[in-house]
């Protein structure tokens, strides 16, 4: 993760606009069939296979919301304090949850190695019961009448 912190793509200002009419028309073409990047002079024409094609219509959209975009490998291994920062928790916090069970980890010598698909799946899991808990306070707001609606 490192390296691909090193490598982060940071939109340039100047280029806002010209990246919002590139997500834009990535967009607008999603669906499509085939997907080529041509030149200028018509020549040279890639196929883009349509899962490259969703990262580039993925990665356009981000920049063009002025996001910093890196790419990371599902099977890399984090630190625990790149762990920690992707879950943008305290480093002391993300070790608990390892020594509790809620994340899987491996050990490389004293170090807690944590997969990136250990840490998605917790991340995918703990988001899931956040939104259905902040709909079970919404629900119960509602029926004390607490909670207005804008009607």
């Amino acid at each position: 993760m490192a390296e691909a912190l090193m490598n982060l793509i940071a939109p340039d200002e100047h280029d806002f606009d010209n990246i919002k009419k590139v997500a834009d028309d990535l967009e607008a073409n999603f669906g499509e069939k085939r997907y080529l990047l041509v030149d200028e002079a018509n020549r040279i024409k890639i196929e883009l296979p349509h899962s490259l094609f969703r990262v580039l219509v993925d990665v356009a959209n981000q920049l063009a919301k002025g996001n910093s975009v890196a790419i990371l490998h599902y099977e890399e291994e984090l630190t625990t304090q790149q762990a920690a920062d992707l879950l943008r928790v305290s480093r002391p916090y993300l070790v608990k949850l390892l020594e509790n069970g809620q994340i899987r980890y491996h050990k490389v010598g004293s170090h807690r190695r944590i997969r990136m698909r250990d840490l998605l799946e917790y991340k995918n899991s703990r988001d899931s019961l956040r939104k259905a808990n902040l709909n079970e306070m919404v629900r119960a707001s509602e029926a004390l009448g607490l909670y207005e609606s804008e009607d």
